[in-house]
């Protein structure tokens, strides 16, 4: 969908609406979806709208990881908040305590938004990769013995695999991975396939 369409969608807004906020005829809104085209200076004024929408993505085809990135986009712009008591019996004394907490309408919401931004990407990465003519077999049967890797859930071949993929990426070379951290180059397994990869100047 292009991506115009889409932000009005899911901010529920007319093209009525917007024609009234940008103070323009509506029929400059229709010729603009149906053409799937926006004058470059009406982009600025777009982004005045709706300020935490990237640029990029009023004036193109979505794709579905985009799509969703609008949705979190959104749900965070409007979220509302509500502070909620909430009693808690201390252990030690038994005495009530009562606490006050700020709590989210959408953050459920944004959380799964998230989670399915992440999934969604991650498939648009290998399909690019896949659908890419330069590639050759070769590189698609590296992906598919990834995926093969990752199918038999082995712990020792997912613990290599992960070795492998840390210090490919260069990830080593940081201060903080999340992914590693208090694991990383302080295990010995890491610490020796450091050494065997700087040996065969796979690394420096």
């Amino acid at each position: 969908m292009f991506g115009l369409k889409y932000i009005l969608e899911t901010y529920k807004m007319s093209n009525v609406d917007l024609a009234n906020k940008l103070e323009i005829n509506r029929a400059n809104i229709s010729m603009w979806l149906k053409n799937k085209e926006i004058p470059a200076a009406r982009i600025q004024e777009l982004k005045k709208i709706f300020p935490q929408v990237p640029e990029p993505l009023f004036n193109k085809e979505l794709k579905k990881s985009e799509q969703l990135s609008i949705q979190q986009i959104y749900f965070t712009v409007t979220d509302q908040f509500e502070s909620v008591r909430s009693q808690h019996i201390d252990s030690e004394t038994g005495k009530e305590i009562w606490f006050t907490e700020t709590v989210s309408e959408n953050e459920g919401l944004i959380r799964f938004l998230e989670h399915e931004h992440e999934k969604v990407s991650l498939l648009e990465k290998y399909e690019t990769l896949i659908e890419d003519n330069d590639m050759g077999n070769s590189r698609i049967n590296l992906l598919e013995d990834l995926a093969s890797v990752i199918e038999r859930n082995e712990p020792r071949s997912l613990e290599l695999l992960d070795m492998v993929l840390y210090y490919l990426q260069d990830k080593h070379k940081s201060d903080f991975d999340s992914v590693f951290w208090n694991v990383g180059e302080q295990s010995e397994p890491f610490k020796e396939f450091h050494t065997f990869l700087e040996k065969h100047k796979f690394i420096r």
